[in-house]
């Protein structure tokens, strides 16, 4: 038997680690980590989230390195001129992810917010915040108070999505 020692610095950025009160989960604090955002990414494709198919973590971590995706916005900004330049990427690969993109616009809104990786709010919250308020502008401009009256959303929930659209 060995006891493991929680990592106190990011292995991807070397920023330190935090573990919130009550949580197991250990999270890297720099916005700008490398390894956040393509895991953001992977999860933003993910067929459980806005479903980009061809795209996976391996794409995601050569598409922040690149430099193609610095956001999930960036999907939505990505070029044939972009994609054919990558290696690996003939015409039809190019115009399928293409293709696979442009889908996803079509996804509904709880898709995309579950697929924001808001912390506290999966699929059933994203469904239930996206029957209530409709566009994601409500969301992003709901308070507190305003999403707790919605039934199913608690208080930790509720503080989740206000501190990730501040």
């Amino acid at each position: 038997e060995r006891i493991v020692q929680p990592p106190t610095h990011c292995p991807a950025c070397g920023e330190p680690t935090v573990r919130p009160e009550g949580e197991v989960a250990i999270y890297c604090v720099n916005a700008s980590c490398p390894g956040r955002l393509v895991r953001q990414i992977e999860h933003f494709a993910s067929r459980g989230a806005m479903d980009i198919e061809g795209f996976g973590s391996r794409l995601a971590e050569i598409f922040v390195a690149k430099g193609l995706l610095r956001s999930v916005a960036d999907f939505y900004r990505l070029t044939h001129d972009d994609l054919i330049a990558l290696e690996g990427f003939d015409e039809t690969r190019t115009r399928n992810l293409l293709r696979a993109i442009a889908e996803s616009k079509e996804r509904p809104l709880w898709r995309l917010i579950a697929a924001l990786g808001i912390r506290n709010v999966g699929g059933t919250a994203a469904q239930t915040l996206a029957q209530h308020l409709h566009s994601i502008d409500a969301l992003m401009n709901a308070s507190a108070e305003e999403l707790q009256e919605i039934e199913g959303i608690g208080p930790t929930i509720a503080e989740s999505i206000v501190s990730f659209f501040q």
